[in-house]
């Protein structure tokens, strides 16, 4: 299961400082790497809106869930070694308070080797926006952090 995160900010008024954060966690008795994203309500509020063209609220209801999920696929993506897209399947969201939970999933033959991972989330609404990743297989850890514009790294397992 995927465990611990944490992230800061909420909006360009309040604060100065707009990070994400996601766990991903390769379960081997289920056949698959589990994706936790960690986000703040207020700022993705101010992204669906701005690319929606119209006020955006964050619930649970099944259209903002299909909103939250295709903005993620476009700003968060994960390949394989070869550079193959993978596109993990949505599971759900919760909402706690001013955080946003979001629960993906991807099925897999065996443990990857490595994984490409690129994380613009949120960026385009905050410059500033810190977005860090810790891809955790076979008890090894990796971590990744991006910023605006930064390239896919690869993370080795």
């Amino acid at each position: 299961m995927v465990v611990g995160a944490i992230a800061a900010g909420t909006s360009a008024q309040a604060h100065g400082f707009h990070a994400s954060f996601t766990v991903i966690e390769h379960n081997a008795r289920a056949g698959t790497l589990e994706l936790l994203h960690r986000l703040f309500i207020q700022d993705l509020e101010v992204v669906l809106t701005a690319r929606r063209g119209e006020a955006m609220t964050i619930d649970d209801s099944p259209l903002v869930q299909k909103f939250i999920e295709e903005y993620l696929l476009d700003v968060f993506s994960l390949a394989d070694s070869n550079g193959k897209r993978l596109r993990p399947d949505w599971v759900g969201m919760k909402l706690q308070i001013d955080t946003l939970f979001v629960y993906r999933e991807l099925k897999v033959p065996a443990a990857p080797a490595a994984l490409i991972v690129s994380d613009q989330t949120l960026t385009e609404a905050h410059p500033g926006q810190v977005n860090s990743v810790n891809v955790t297989i076979g008890g090894r850890t990796q971590t990744a952090v991006f910023t605006i514009d930064d390239p896919p790294r690869t993370l080795t397992f």
